[in-house]
């Protein structure tokens, strides 16, 4: 835990903040103190991130101030915020992967011998002093994009530690945090929370926004939740439990079965509870996918399975064991891939994504930003994408769009998974993460799919979202779709799945059913050696 102390460093009076029709903040006033660890909780668009940017100037607010020890800031200057020592660590990397580390951090003041000349080893020795305070075993020569996601983010946080000096600024005293472990494994979340509490230690004030509770009770002294733009309550960490900490977000009890929460068991046992996803699910429906002997070299080794209508199979493995490779397999998206595939008793060509969509599968992937949503196109696109061809009029010439039929679909599906949107035509970009998330789940789930690939569903989103989406997944279930999930966080596989099977280096080493789906049969399975190809 940092060590904080009761100076009030950063002041946030009355700040609101409205996008068109929607209204981000609404009179929003909190205070974070030197030297400690703040979290902002919520569920997606409570306003949390909005704040963290009205902070670092990324947004300018409609009424309000923001001070440093009394002295307000120029609301909307990033140049500002930078000078009184204000920096930011988004969610999604904003970095070149094909440039080097040491290219990455210098990229907005490269040190130069002359006017034409690029200084290279003072690049690297300023990259190394950045990086190394936080990883020394990061070579700032290497590609960036040949980095783990958790290094990566290590880089994106060094970049943050820049003293401002030689901008007309000063050494950085809060950094803003913006979901940083939302791609990142356990083991990498784990070093990134130790690193929060070093910075800390060292008397900077961390905000950091995050939808994991086991992180919120690791490392945070003071938590301040939000709901609907609107500021709920603060409080010491301590003072707080799990229960009564979803309570305020999602505004109604949710109990959990052993009283105190302790972690992500304990949050998904409430979850499992509040979307009423519990108990046993018969699944005796006839199989609708078959899956034979999917290999890929250096990915999957001989993998088959069976999925019957209103079954849900879980995939459990550590990361790296094959999980998302199985999906994209199976999908379509991996060209090397081989193995036989039946939809309905009916042969599928594998590797190939259209014939797939057309057989009734389809696909949310881990990543939304970069595989998932079309962020150039609107809400109502991106929701019937794959349903074009089935909706125009192929009698007509060129097919025309049917334009009517795709905006009825458009206005049922928004209003069936609950997407918040100012409009049809926004930009995925405009929405939460929660409501991104939902929508790329609604351009898949209706009548035409027979199989739907979740992998990763509920990464970056909050409790009260996570509840819409357990139920929205048992709901597909329950009215016969066959869903194949792969899911990180343990209890959320356990308190979804029908069946699990394990993955491990790309061979299935198991599969568990009923009293056998427990967290130490899974990781038994996880972590068993498997034979050389």
């Amino acid at each position: 835990m940092a060590i904080a102390n009761e100076t009030v460093l950063l002041s946030v009076k009355g700040v609101s903040k409205r996008f068109g029709i929607t209204q981000a903040l609404s009179d929003v006033s909190v205070e974070f103190r030197a030297g400690e660890v703040h979290a902002l909780m919520g569920e997606n668009g409570a306003g949390k991130s909005t704040l963290g940017k009205a902070i670092a100037g990324l947004h300018k607010p409609d009424t309000g101030y923001i001070a440093i020890e009394g002295k307000q800031l120029k609301l909307g200057s990033i140049d500002d915020a930078f000078a009184a020592g204000v920096r930011i660590v988004h969610q999604e990397l904003a970095q070149c992967p094909n440039l080097s580390v040491a290219e990455n951090l210098c990229l907005h003041d490269m040190p130069k011998k002359s006017v034409c000349t690029v200084d290279f080893n003072e690049m690297t020795r300023r990259a190394s002093e950045l990086v190394h305070k936080l990883d020394p075993s990061i070579d700032v020569a290497m590609p960036l994009g040949r980095l783990s996601p958790g290094k990566r983010q290590i880089c994106q946080i060094a970049a943050s530690l820049e003293d401002g000096a030689d901008r007309g600024g000063s050494s950085p005293r809060i950094i803003v945090f913006d979901e940083p472990t939302s791609s990142l494994s356990i083991a990498e979340a784990d070093r990134l929370g130790e690193i929060v509490r070093e910075l800390a230690q060292q008397g900077l004030t961390i905000i950091y926004v995050s939808h994991r509770m086991g992180e919120i009770f690791a490392c945070c002294d003071r938590v301040t939740v939000l709901r609907d733009g609107k500021f709920v309550a603060t409080n010491e960490v301590k003072d707080i439990d799990e229960a009564a900490l979803v309570e305020q977000m999602i505004g109604r009890r949710v109990v959990t079965p052993g009283g105190k929460a302790e972690g992500e068991l304990n949050e998904a046992s409430a979850l499992q509870e509040a979307a009423g996803v519990g108990g046993e699910h018969p699944h005796a429906g006839k199989v609708v996918l078959s899956a034979k002997s999917i290999t890929s070299p250096g990915k999957l080794r001989d993998v088959s399975l069976k999925v019957r209508a209103g079954e849900v199979l879980g995939i459990g493995g550590l990361v790296g064991a094959g999980r998302s490779e199985l999906l994209a397999a199976i999908f379509g998206l991996d060209p090397r891939a081989t193995g036989d595939l039946t939809i309905d008793g009916n042969p599928l060509r594998i590797g190939k994504a259209r014939a797939s969509i057309r057989a009734g599968l389809g696909l949310v992937p881990e990543d939304r930003r970069h595989e998932g949503l079309f962020f150039d196109l609107g809400v109502d696109e991106n929701i019937v994408a794959p349903r074009m061809p089935a909706l125009a009029s192929w009698s007509l010439p060129f097919g025309l769009r049917k334009i009517g039929e795709e905006a009825r679909l458009v206005r049922e599906r928004i209003k069936a998974f609950q997407v918040k949107t100012a409009s049809t035509k926004s930009k995925p970009g405009e929405l939460s993460g929660g409501n991104q998330q939902k929508l790329l789940i609604a351009r898949w789930m209706g009548e035409e799919t027979k199989i739907l690939l979740l992998d990763e569903p509920t990464r970056g989103i909050d409790v009260g979202t996570k509840v819409e989406v357990y139920k929205l997944i048992r709901e597909a279930a329950d009215k016969g779709l066959a869903v194949l999930l792969v899911s990180s966080e343990m209890p959320e596989l356990l308190a979804l799945s029908d069946r699990i099977m394990v993955l491990a280096d790309g061979v299935c080493t198991g599969t568990l059913e009923g009293d056998e789906m427990t967290q130490t049969n899974v990781l038994t399975l996880a972590t068993r050696e498997t034979s050389a190809a």
